[in-house]
């Protein structure tokens, strides 16, 4: 959503770049979440993994197809450093889908979103999950006060395909927005959110830091990230968004994550 002077606006015509650079990624593997199961038994890389980091860079482009409906399309570029295997680059999983606001007064809205990703990216490189995934989810904003923007997610993340690694993942966070400074051209709004991830089935393999390679059931992991951020929109046609994550929890997809994003309105 947007935030403007008057309420809160379901659909945009927009144009987006997004930068998520996470280090120190131990099981991405993990129910086919991040890419898929490795070699000989899965597409993915040759070799068991022990931590990677990545850079995925999105553009992204939604369309308004009226006052409370929009659809959109986002294509990833992925650049991955493993510690094991060698380094790639190249195209990800790109993802379409459409937002429809169920529910929209001045203050609050709720979202249904479905987003479908095709398996565009090639899973012998890491650069993609190797599957189809379907992702239905409920989107909610509510601003109690004049400055504060109040938001919340359910997201079910479910594989259509696969190897015996991918697995279907929950996603739920809140989070909040607090316009510090706000004038006819400048909003600054600090960030705050936690995020959570429930895998419901899979499996993971992985080399501890000790050890040979294992493979255990993925199911009934838990992970929990903080993120802080602040966004910056200037004359409500154009924004920039960074952000920093970290896990609350033991189990984890990544160690650190900054999110870098620029939107342009047109």
């Amino acid at each position: 959503w947007a935030a403007s002077h008057t309420g809160l606006i379901p659909a945009l015509n927009q144009f987006y770049l997004r930068n998520d650079a996470g280090w120190n990624f131990p099981r991405p593997n993990r129910a086919e979440f991040f890419y898929p199961q490795g070699a000989p038994r899965g597409p993915g890389l040759p070799l068991v993994e022990k931590r990677v980091d990545f850079d995925d860079l999105t553009a992204g482009l939604e369309r308004r197809l009226g006052e409370r409906a929009s659809v959109f399309v986002e294509v990833p570029v992925r650049f991955l450093n493993p510690e094991v295997n060698a380094n790639q680059s190249g195209l990800g999983d790109v993802a379409a889908g459409f937002k429809y606001a169920v529910w929209q007064t001045c203050d609050t809205i709720a979202t249904v979103q479905l987003r479908a990703f095709a398996p565009s990216g090639n899973p012998n490189r890491g650069l993609g999950t190797g599957h189809a995934t379907l992702e239905p989810a409920l989107l909610a904003a509510h601003s109690p006060a004049d400055r504060l923007t109040l938001l919340g997610e359910f997201r079910a993340w479910t594989p259509v395909g696969g190897t015996d690694f991918a697995g279907e993942v929950l996603r739920y966070g809140v989070g909040g927005r607090y316009d510090v400074w706000r004038s006819d051209v400048v909003r600054v709004a600090p960030v705050v959110e936690v995020v959570g991830w429930e895998v419901l089935s899979g499996k993971e393999r992985g080399i501890p830091d000790v050890g040979e390679a294992t493979t255990a059931s993925a199911a009934g992991t838990s992970i929990v990230n903080v993120k802080l951020g602040c966004r910056v929109d200037v004359g409500g046609r154009a924004g920039v968004y960074v952000g920093y994550g970290r896990p609350l929890t033991g189990a984890t997809w990544y160690a650190d994550l900054l999110r870098v994003e620029a939107r342009w309105v047109y």
